[in-house]
């Protein structure tokens, strides 16, 4: 794919300047060619080492796990001589073991590069298009995570948990989970921006992502009964789009297919829910500036384990002078367990939490390192891990 990529003629011909290839670990190493041509190559690769140090089953036990990126923006322009259409193909490649197995072992996960067991391989994860038909609308179509535009508040992605990327009354809904990391599916989106500060958001996607029964590589079929994931996001982004200065949205998504209830599989259920997502900057300083964010969702409890999840914190830049880049970070999240799914499992347990605190920052141009603390208040399938402390490093390579 890539040769074919490189084959195709450049329909611009004035040279521009590419990125600054010498942050970059292996450096240009061919890329301003490529980028010439329209295809922006990008390779991460991160490497997290998360241990357990509380008393318990697998206490001391470091586990490593990592995730290889492999991103090639396209340039509808330079590749295909259309100024107003863009794509990506983007592969993802797992490896390595997983925090919180067997008896520790948590619904949502510590991780949010953690996959399920077995489900470790190298794949083709996004490949899509997108048009902008004008200045205020656009269409995507192909292999697309939902995640990458909804259920989405930037300052959160500083966490390790995955429960800032989607919450987990999303993120376990259907019979391969939605359309997010690790597996996605075909979706058509629609982006509507009907004046500066609003954005209306909506996208179809298949009901079932990849093969349920053969997590390794990439899967695309449509069996009878999937059905189609349907989700929309209206957004208030004041500021300009050069400067964002917070975001307000809500999201509404249900599934065309039905589900067994919780506790009468004889009666098929409806699987649907709304979020809201909120994050602002409280305060600037002379080095960085400080932002909160607020992120809760619900679902209709009848089908799923968690019927609604929440999660604040706060994220500060530049407190250190001389290192604006860098951030650290406080948050708790929750996941409460619905009243159908602790009657049908027994389980008493009504929610799980859990604190974290992260530091990013850059060693050099190509390589940053964040160590992060989890504290699990609540352990919700074993109460008798609760009070756990969990701590880890991501080590993050700009390739």
């Amino acid at each position: 794919m890539l040769t074919a990529l490189i084959a195709l003629p450049a329909f611009a011909e004035t040279p521009r300047p590419g990125p600054d290839y010498a942050d970059r670990l292996l450096g240009e190493a061919g890329r301003e060619s490529l980028y010439q041509r329209g295809v922006d190559l990008e390779i991460v690769y991160k490497l997290d080492l998360v241990g357990k140090l509380t008393r318990g089953g697998n206490q001391g036990h470091l586990y490593a796990l990592d995730n290889l990126d492999i991103k090639l923006n396209l340039d509808g322009a330079r590749l295909f001589g259309h100024e107003s259409t863009h794509g990506l193909i983007y592969f993802l490649g797992n490896h390595g073991g997983k925090p919180a197995l067997q008896n520790d072992r948590l619904p949502h996960g510590l991780d949010n590069i953690e996959v399920p067991e077995g489900a470790d391989t190298f794949k083709l994860y996004q490949a899509w298009l997108e048009h902008d038909m004008s200045d205020s609308l656009s269409l995507k179509a192909g292999l697309y995570d939902l995640n990458s535009e909804f259920y989405v508040t930037d300052s959160s992605t500083l966490f390790i948990h995955p429960t800032y990327g989607i919450g987990a009354e999303l993120a376990g809904t259907g019979k391969n989970g939605p359309s997010i990391f690790p597996t996605t599916s075909l979706a058509l989106r629609v982006d509507w921006h009907p004046a500066p500060q609003w954005s209306l958001r909506a996208a179809v996607l298949d009901g079932v992502p990849g093969d349920p029964d053969n997590p390794k590589g990439t899967h695309i079929q449509f069996n009878s009964g999937d059905g189609a994931l349907q989700i929309m996001e209206a957004a208030w982004l004041p500021g300009d789009a050069e400067n964002r200065v917070g975001k307000l949205a809500l999201g509404l998504w249900r599934y065309s297919a039905r589900f067994p209830d919780l506790l009468d599989a004889n009666i098929q259920r409806r699987s649907q829910g709304y979020y809201l997502i909120g994050e602002r900057p409280l305060a600037k300083g002379e080095h960085g500036e400080t932002w909160g964010f607020l992120r809760w969702g619900r679902n209709e409890g009848d089908t799923l384990q968690f019927d609604s999840a929440w999660s604040t914190g706060l994220v500060w830049s530049g407190l250190i002078p001389g290192r604006p880049e860098d951030q650290f970070g406080l948050t708790i999240s929750q996941e409460n367990n619905g009243a159908k799914w602790r009657a049908a499992s027994g389980n008493p347990v009504r929610r799980e939490q859990a604190l974290e605190a992260a530091y990013r920052g850059a060693v050099n141009g190509w390589l940053t390192l964040q160590p992060f603390a989890q504290y699990l208040i609540d352990h919700g399938n074993d109460p008798g891990q609760n009070r756990s402390w969990w701590l880890g490093l991501r080590c993050e390579m700009n390739l």
